[in-house]
């Protein structure tokens, strides 16, 4: 994340759980160092002594990498925190908390979405006493943030959107997918995947221009099933006024030619045919659907 979201104090809900977050500030040496907890206290000895030296580092003079936040919530004593019912709640809803964020983390960026694996420690930690700690169970994937450093209000707004499980919309997911997929060696799936965020990409641009038309809903559904695919699609989208800077002909050639076989007949395309294809649709898309930058 950019330098200028260090310190960066943010209320949250994870599950309906209220919880303050408190990111890391800079330290000398290039480390980051555990801010105060969202109300201005320092956090418990023990969970500084736990998490000494693993609160990131600096990497550049705009990039640092964050690797933990600091967290206050309210949850019910229990001699076995493992065992506790909102411990427990606020473990399982994490994983779909922090998948939104890393999704708008992932779209501003730049940055491929990476999935939760089993490279990563637990998600939460908490003090169980007698210096032991309770983690949560649940492995915790990173947001990488490397091409283009989200900055102060970006974090804001991806905590925001994850508190109100308010998802990115489902054709930049797609984007996202199929960069994974291509970066990933899965060349059919990253065609597919880019195939099908321009088709649900071009199928809303209709969808909210003719609303505003107030055209019956059926009407709109019953046009956008006729135009029969992306290139027919696109044609539509240009007839009611849509400047696309990828002509028909290319998408056709490019895209619809390259998925359509990697989808029906388990085709695989080249390196440079699935780059192109994803190209294609990053450009429609974003054009199409623009999203907030904050």
């Amino acid at each position: 994340m950019g330098i200028d979201a260090l310190g960066l104090v943010e209320h949250v809900t994870i599950g309906g759980q209220k919880v303050t977050l408190a990111f890391p500030d800079l330290g000398s040496g290039g480390e980051l160092t555990a801010a105060l907890d969202g109300y201005g206290k320092p956090i418990p000895q023990q969970m500084a002594t736990f998490s000494e030296g693993r609160w990131g580092y600096r990497s550049s003079s705009r990039l640092c990498y964050v690797s933990r936040a600091s967290a206050v919530c309210l949850l019910q004593p229990q001699e076995k925190m493992s065992d506790a019912a909102d411990f427990n709640a606020l473990s399982e809803a994490f994983p779909r908390w922090f998948r939104i964020l890393q999704e708008w983390a992932a779209v501003w960026s730049g940055e491929p979405l990476r999935d939760f694996d089993d490279a990563h420690s637990s998600a939460i930690h908490i003090p169980a006493g007698d210096q032991h700690m309770t983690g949560s169970g649940a492995l915790m994937g990173t947001v990488f943030i490397g091409a283009q450093p989200l900055n102060r209000s970006q974090l804001a707004g991806a905590l925001r959107r994850a508190s109100c499980q308010e998802h990115l919309p489902v054709e930049h997911r797609m984007l996202l997918s199929a960069k994974s997929a291509e970066l990933g060696g899965d060349l059919r799936r990253a065609v597919i995947d880019a195939g099908t965020a321009v088709e649900v990409a071009l199928g809303a641009y209709i969808t909210d221009h003719l609303s505003k038309k107030r055209l019956p809903a059926d009407f709109i559904t019953e046009a956008i099933k006729s135009a029969n695919g992306m290139v027919a699609l696109h044609g539509l989208c240009t007839n009611l006024g849509a400047e696309l800077e990828v002509s028909k002909n290319r998408l056709r050639a490019e895209l619809a030619e390259i998925r359509n076989p990697a989808a029906h007949t388990g085709k695989i395309p080249t390196a440079a045919e699935a780059r192109r294809a994803r190209t294609h649709a990053e450009t429609l898309v974003r054009a199409l659907r623009p999203i907030p930058q904050s």
